[in-house]
């Protein structure tokens, strides 16, 4: 367990993302119960979920009151937006998995995961998976096909390199 001000501190020395906002987004998650309160004069300890859940609402950058339900939404995109409900387990399920997946390994200390990036895109729901290799994984949602852009203009997205995650787990969670 880990105390919310020191993850938000990690991740904006780490990360990049400003603990101003960081807070306020935080805040909101709260009062939507998608991450714990603290007792009066003790700051909310978080737990690597939490931790993930942060970050999740934090790249997808959407408006305050829109947080908690951008979580569970980017959480459930599928691979490709197909349907896999039939598919065999060694394919992922949804974005939550292999993100969860991801930050499990950097929180262990992997180093095999710390040349991955990920990509949240703002404008519709998208995570994109940048791999070792170059190749790339989109999770969207159910039926839309993943190559393509999900709204008309530019494409708004935040990238988050996997090793600068690693180091903002690492700090908030062991004090590295």
């Amino acid at each position: 367990m880990a105390k919310m001000n020191a993850a938000i501190a990690a991740l904006e020395r780490r990360v990049g993302f400003p603990q101003s906002r960081a807070r306020q987004v935080a805040r909101s998650l709260q009062e939507a119960g998608a991450l714990p309160l603290g007792g009066p004069g003790k700051s909310p300890e978080l737990n690597l979920d939490d931790f993930v859940t942060l970050v999740i609402a934090l790249a997808a950058d959407v408006p305050l009151h829109q947080s908690a339900d951008a979580v569970r939404t980017y959480r459930n995109l599928t691979p490709g937006g197909a349907d896999v409900s039939r598919a065999p387990a060694s394919v992922p399920r949804n974005a939550g998995e292999e993100i969860d997946a991801i930050f499990s390994l950097a929180a262990d200390g992997n180093s095999d995961v710390r040349g991955i990036k990920l990509e949240f895109v703002a404008n519709w729901p998208e995570v994109a998976l940048h791999w070792h290799d170059g190749s790339a994984g989109r999770f969207r949602e159910r039926g839309a096909i993943a190559a393509h852009w999900g709204a008309s203009g530019h494409r708004r997205s935040t990238s988050i390199n996997v090793a600068a995650l690693a180091d903002a787990i690492q700090e908030t969670f062991t004090g590295a």
